[in-house]
């Protein structure tokens, strides 16, 4: 290799250098920015009012299609889009990634026997299960202390305090008189034909049930004893775009707006305020949609990857 050829090159390579430095690649001016809207899947199987799949019209509808709806609206930067389960398959669709977060979901719905690692969110909601039989003159609310001797109808899929949580079908018929259904219209169906003699049903769905079918109030007699008390919440995956604080954000946005509570209260729930309980850690970045929870990139780092408690409770 001659003087002349290594000089040469010598001064390409200081000429590359010099240009790289004055004028950089775009990739490394900037990282790319990702594009807007996200999209955030939303996972939900059959769970009047929350879900509601019509198999005659494949429609879906409640409580939580109205609140993705209300998401939405309220902004830009995420679009939340629903994604069906069913109560068996969920914990496998999640771990999978098929959707990234679910709404009004408990931790302990079936997530610590599964041993999958969590992202939960604060309260958002607040609910519970009865039981109810058919209302006679010779029973009262002594009744139910015997509820689980009778035939008794339930949701397949379902975790139930009765049955010690409990969701395996062989399991259940081995140790109750029970008939398994996949929705809640079909146990109050059951109880009122006379096919069972009791059911369990989530009380919100029974309390709208009953306004949209009064001449069935009297025709039902409703435990006051909950078989489990709800503390609904967001569960997202610990690599979701969104954390499940996030999201409990942006539903304390629409609290602030008063567009929670018309929702809650249409499907029978007392609503949860969520901006008296929310903390919000620092002021939005500027840009940034909705109020003072930040989101997303912007957020704080808050996200943990957390295990149910052991402590039992539901579906």
């Amino acid at each position: 290799m001659n003087a002349m050829y290594v000089s040469a090159m010598i001064l390409a390579i200081l000429a590359t250098l010099a240009g790289a430095i004055h004028h950089p690649p775009a990739a490394a001016a900037a990282e790319p920015m990702a594009e807007l809207p996200l999209t955030v899947l939303v996972g939900g199987y059959q769970f009047p009012p929350y879900v509601e799949m019509n198999r005659s019209d494949g429609s879906i509808t409640g409580l939580t299609i109205e609140t993705i709806s209300a998401l939405n609206a309220q902004q830009d930067r995420y679009r939340f889009v629903f994604v069906p389960t069913t109560p068996t398959r969920r914990y496998q669709d999640f771990t999978n990634r098929r959707f990234d977060i679910m709404l009004f979901e408990m931790t302990n719905w079936g997530w610590t026997d599964q041993g999958i690692a969590v992202d939960a969110s604060g309260t958002i909601g607040a609910d519970g299960e009865v039981y109810i039989a058919q209302a006679r003159q010779d029973r009262d609310e002594g009744w139910f202390d015997t509820v689980t001797d009778q035939k008794i109808a339930a949701i397949l899929g379902y975790h139930y305090q009765f049955a010690d949580f409990q969701n395996d079908p062989v399991q259940l018929r081995s140790r109750f008189d029970i008939v398994l259904v996949n929705d809640s219209e079909a146990v109050i169906a059951l109880v009122l034909r006379g096919r069972v003699m009791a059911g369990v049903v989530t009380r919100s769905f029974l309390e709208r049930y009953l306004n949209r079918h009064p001449q069935d109030r009297a025709r039902i007699l409703i435990s006051t004893r909950l078989d489990q008390l709800y503390d609904l919440r967001v569960l997202a995956h610990p690599e979701a775009t969104l954390s499940a604080y996030a999201v409990r954000c942006l539903l304390a946005d629409l609290d602030a707006a008063d567009r929670l509570a018309p929702l809650w209260q249409s499907h029978g729930l007392e609503p949860v305020p969520l901006r008296q309980v929310y903390l919000p850690l620092v002021p939005r970045a500027s840009g940034v949609p909705g109020g003072a929870c930040q989101t997303g990139a912007d957020m704080l780092p808050t996200r943990e990857r957390i295990r149910p408690s052991p402590e039992k409770s539901g579906r």
